[in-house]
């Protein structure tokens, strides 16, 4: 008889929950059990939106629906989610630089199952997570322009240990049905200025 190992593989990219989010998993179950029985594609329509992936081609991310682009440097790695099953909250790009000093995540948030009644209410709810992880808020009125997007948000730095800290950049907008939360992390706030300039 055989010995069987499991291994259960974790995601290196961690972020907090939205508090408003406790149904994640039953919905995203729904959501593949709804794809099964409808044939399933590449996206979901969602009230008057309909989610499409962005495309990868080696350190180079578009999305259609948002206009959004990030072109990174050649040591950077980047992971789509265009195969995956649509959830109601998809992941759409994740990417690490070559020495995991920087890192981004790209997501769109269902607004009604988040309890989102507005853009701000997404944005005060990242800041109300960064201030209850003690974390040092360096700017609580970030904002910015991609893609023909308007977005805000909050930067904070994440103490580590003495001497070092990771710096994180969450902003927000709105497209269709969905919040469009886009996180950014670095080692410095100059390393963050640089992260931000991959992005059109």
């Amino acid at each position: 008889a055989g010995i069987v190992f499991f291994v259960k593989t974790i995601d290196k990219f961690v972020e907090a929950e939205p508090e408003t989010h406790i149904n994640r998993e039953i919905v995203t179950q729904m959501d593949r059990l709804n794809n099964q029985l409808t044939g399933g594609t590449n996206s979901q329509q969602q009230g008057n939106s309909t989610f499409t992936y962005g495309t990868v081609d080696g350190t180079s991310y578009y999305s259609q629906l948002s206009g959004i682009s990030f072109r990174a440097p050649s040591d950077w790695s980047l992971t789509s989610y265009a195969e995956s099953i649509p959830s109601s909250s998809p992941k759409d790009l994740t990417a690490s630089s070559g020495n995991m000093s920087a890192s981004v995540i790209i997501q769109y948030e269902n607004m009604k199952m988040y309890g989102y009644k507005s853009l701000d209410d997404a944005v005060n709810s990242v800041i109300s997570i960064a201030e209850s992880q003690n974390n040092s808020i360096v700017d609580k009125n970030a904002q910015t322009k991609w893609g023909g997007n308007m977005f805000k948000g909050v930067i904070y730095k994440k103490e580590l240990m003495a001497g070092y800290a990771t710096y994180y950049e969450v902003v927000c907008t709105q497209i269709g049905d969905y919040c469009l939360k886009i996180t950014l992390s670095a080692s410095s706030d100059s390393e963050l200025s640089i992260v931000r300039s991959y992005f059109g």
